[in-house]
């Protein structure tokens, strides 16, 4: 059947497609995801929490040198957790030697203080790996100096989340190494004490300032400086989270989120003895085949916008800017398209498979090998076919993004961006083709997976 004939009936299998779509418990699922990851995302990366939760060692070791009642040299090693807490039971190696070559002097476990300690003979340097878990810190204890009545060891960390690292702890032993009593001042005005397991923490105004160590009547002087705050990525511009959302965390999701909705549009229908009956209607096999993609596709598209308005709304909301509103319009738009995408190519196999599991299958490994493996294979293949010249392979791998509808994709979102954001973003690092080709392979792709999902039903259709 040819001409407009064979596109009846296209309007009531979309529309009845989008009603069932909508009533599926699996629409709700993936709608709460997909809020979770755009609304979630715009509000996290714009009012979260600054850098301490994401920098903090958990665990840390505290190194000293010091002098055993023998005369010989004393590696003192304290091991807390990055708010001073001391850990009980941890392992300490204590050893020498370069990298490949190391010595392993000793493995002392910490006593319920936290300390372990090791003659180390008359070496002048020692390294030391302490583990909790599966954690580990390292550093290395010096003799070069013969040490003075007591040493001390210091961190910066932003332990309150501020964004400033401006956490100062300060762990004091004594020459035999023992927990020293130690007051510690801060410009010269003392601010606090040293526990007894030798822990103080100080916190540092912005900018330079001094910390003072006394034990004893004795000093130590160490200037300390705190460098402005964590910019949290919105600090860039609303603009630069919203590029995060559509081409990192909406490239993975949508996709996702299409491929559960309409990868059994087909399929139910022959498992479930009904194709016929739908094709013995007033409805050509291609307006079947469209009504179905365009009731799937509403059914992502409706609820996908509404969730990416609602993300614009908290970003701006939340950074107190709007993005670009052309960049937001083509947001949105650019949603659209991902998901034109991505259901015909499910119908594809909705309706090449025997069960609605084969065909979500189907989808999903597709979806691993756009998403994940396609960017290696393109690099393998580079390696392969152009051995040894490297200018060929960067050539080629920028072709490459054009055979990849997600990176196709990520293109066009980093062309839609101001250019003072989107010039490094994309596939591969960016990319150099000019935008009437990326757009132009956009829509043979389009065109491409609409023909085959047509070619397809019309030849299984007729079996």
């Amino acid at each position: 059947m040819t001409g407009p004939a064979s596109l009846r009936g296209w309007g009531v299998v979309a529309q009845h497609e989008f009603l069932v779509n909508l009533r599926s418990v699996r629409l709700l699922i993936m709608l709460a995801v997909l809020a979770l990851v755009v609304v979630g995302g715009a509000y996290g990366l714009t009012a979260g929490p600054g850098a301490g939760g994401f920098s903090l060692s958990p665990l840390v070791a505290w190194g000293h040198p010091s002098i055993a009642p023998t005369g010989e040299h004393l590696a003192v090693v304290w091991v807390s957790d990055p708010f001073g807490a001391p850990l009980a039971d941890r392992s300490v190696t204590f050893l020498v030697g370069a990298q490949g070559q190391e010595e392993i002097l000793g493995e002392v476990r910490t006593d319920a203080d936290g300390f372990a300690r090791l003659a180390v003979g008359n070496r002048t340097e020692v390294v030391v790996i302490a583990r909790s878990g599966v954690a580990e810190y390292g550093l290395g204890i010096f003799f070069f100096d013969p040490p003075g009545n007591f040493t001390t060891a210091y961190r910066q960390d932003d332990l309150d989340n501020d964004g400033l690292f401006d956490d100062l702890g300060i762990h004091v032993v004594t020459r035999d190494g023992a927990p020293a009593t130690a007051q510690i001042y801060l410009n010269e005005s003392m601010v606090t004490s040293a526990n007894s397991r030798g822990y103080g923490r100080v916190e540092l105004p912005q900018g330079q300032s001094n910390v003072t160590v006394e034990v004893a009547g004795e000093r130590e002087t160490i200037p300390q400086y705190v460098g402005p705050p964590f910019q949290p990525p919105f600090a860039t511009g609303p603009d630069f989270v919203l590029l995060i959302i559509a081409g990192g965390f909406a490239a993975f999701a949508v996709p996702i989120f299409a491929i559960v909705i309409s990868f059994d549009a087909l399929s139910k229908e022959r498992v479930q003895g009904t194709l016929d009956l739908l094709l013995s209607r007033p409805v050509g096999r291609a307006g079947a085949l469209l009504g179905k993609f365009g009731g799937s596709f509403a059914a992502v598209a409706v609820p996908v916008t509404l969730v990416n308005v609602a993300g614009l709304a908290i970003l701006t909301a939340t950074s107190g800017k709007a993005p670009t509103a052309s960049f937001a319009v083509a947001f949105l738009g650019l949603e659209l398209l991902l998901i034109a995408f991505y259901v015909p190519l499910q119908l594809i196999f909705s309706t090449l498979a025997k069960t609605s599991g084969t065909a979500i299958l189907f989808g999903f490994l597709v979806f691993l090998a756009f998403n994940v493996l396609y960017s290696v294979i393109a690099s393998v293949l580079s390696l392969v076919l152009f051995p040894n010249n490297f200018e060929a392979q960067f050539r080629f791998l920028q072709v490459a993004g054009l055979g990849n509808p997600t990176s196709i994709y990520q293109q066009l979102v980093a062309f839609a961006a101001p250019a003072t954001i989107g010039s490094g973003f994309g596939p591969f690092g960016g990319t150099t083709l000019d935008l009437p080709i990326v757009a132009l392979a956009a829509l043979v792709w389009l065109a491409g997976l609409l023909g085959l999902a047509l070619w397809t039903f019309h030849r299984r259709a007729a079996e």
